[in-house]
């Protein structure tokens, strides 16, 4: 029987990989630029922590989660998000929260189950970044600041930034209340879920995709005509520092993201180059979020982007297919040692090379070579050996010339693409 791959996840081939290197390389280049340093979290864990950190309310934990018990009975989860993880590695380890401030950002693949569709898959990839120790609305310029400087490096284009404040436990309760009491007006019109959202957290209607409940955002009373002073300075010197440096944005009075941590900033990176799943970046401010996981107070503030949605972006614009330096061509199958020292001698001088060791004829190996997208063909024969040289043809000039063998390395590092 023949397998093929689950609904929801999607295999990687090397015709895409230099697209997935390109992002991933901007992303750590931008990181280090602004001086955040790399974590490594597991791909599981508790289920407790996504339940208390994104909330038992939101769609993800409540209907996404990849959930099972561990042999010992314990409940895990494959980790839906980065951002609760980081949180539970940054308590965990003094080193790090003893820090006044830290920076820290990971790559790595996620887990929901999700309805699979363009944009949308159930295991994706994400960078994210996570600064932890000051509430400094600085901070929160500077990691979407960072984000901005990413889609530009990769060339991304007519893409805007949303932005809003959804204030704090001191200011938020009363547009909870404003929010609570237009929505139970028209509660005939909202959708299931949203019903229950009305009772238990209504700010996530403000979430809710469906046309009925998107119609009725319009209207809505709006969070930043609530914030306190406190939020709504904060949230004026993020937009002064964006407008400073350059860095367009519009503003989203019903931006509230989709999980339970956020207050103060939130904000996304949005296209219409994805269809419905119009996100490529997300992130806010989570100042409650070390606490209730189990740390000290510590305000922090992150973003995470998704690595697949980026990929659709980015291959209208491919970088260079990856190619070989070198393929080494021999006339004959006793000379095929020969060719596999010199192959041996290229790849420690950091040379990429190949050969075909099957013993087929030249012409077969030159189809092998065109296929790798070789820039040079070593060619091995009689004269050659005998000469202790090498034919070197640059398969982009079609010219081709005889070096000795101890040269070929510098040769094709001096005429390298």
């Amino acid at each position: 029987m023949s397998f093929t791959k689950a609904p929801g996840v999607e295999d990687i081939f090397p015709d895409r990989i230099p697209v997935w290197n390109r992002i991933t390389a901007s992303a750590r280049r931008n990181f280090e630029l602004f001086n955040f340093r790399e974590v490594i979290i597991p791909v599981m864990e508790y289920t407790e922590l996504f339940s208390r950190g994104i909330g038992d309310e939101t769609d993800i934990v409540s209907k996404e989660m990849f959930t099972f018990e561990d042999r010992g009975g314990r409940s895990l989860t494959l980790r839906p998000e980065g951002t609760a993880s980081v949180v539970r590695a940054y308590n965990e380890n003094g080193e790090y929260n003893r820090l006044s401030v830290c920076k820290l950002f990971y790559i790595g693949s996620m887990f929901r189950a999700e309805r699979p569709q363009k944009g949308r898959l159930r295991q994706f990839n994400q960078f994210g970044a996570e600064l932890f120790g000051d509430d400094s609305p600085f901070y929160d310029y500077e990691v979407i600041s960072m984000m901005n400087s990413i889609a530009i490096d990769l060339g991304i284009l007519n893409y805007e930034l949303l932005i809003n404040s959804i204030g704090c436990e001191e200011c938020r309760p009363a547009y909870l209340e404003k929010l609570k009491e237009y929505y139970q007006s028209n509660k005939s019109v909202l959708c299931e879920d949203c019903v229950k959202r009305l009772e238990k957290n209504p700010l996530r209607i403000l979430d809710c995709k469906k046309d009925g409940c998107k119609a009725l955002k319009d209207a809505a009373p709006v969070l930043p005509e609530f914030l306190c002073s406190s939020c709504a300075d904060h949230h004026s010197s993020v937009k002064s520092y964006l407008s400073g440096a350059g860095i367009a944005f519009r503003e989203d009075p019903f931006l509230v993201r989709g999980l339970d941590y956020y207050a103060k900033t939130t904000f996304e990176f949005v296209t219409t180059a994805l269809g419905g799943q119009n996100a490529f970046a997300a992130g806010g401010r989570y100042n409650k979020l070390v606490e209730i996981l189990g740390g000290k107070p510590t305000p922090a503030v992150g973003f995470a982007a998704g690595i697949e949605r980026l990929m659709i972006l980015t291959e209208t614009n491919p970088p260079a297919p990856l190619s070989l330096d070198a393929f080494i061509i021999y006339s004959d199958e006793k000379y095929f040692q020969h060719s596999a020292e010199l192959l041996r001698k290229l790849r420690m001088e950091g040379i990429s090379a190949d050969i075909d060791p099957s013993g087929k004829s030249m012409k077969s190996q030159m189809k092998k070579m065109d296929r790798e997208n070789a820039r040079f063909a070593l060619i091995i024969g009689d004269e050659e050996i005998n000469e202790k040289t090498v034919t070197v043809k640059d398969t982009a000039t079609r010219e081709q010339q005889k070096i000795s063998e101890g040269e070929v390395s510098a040769f094709i590092k001096n005429n390298k693409r």
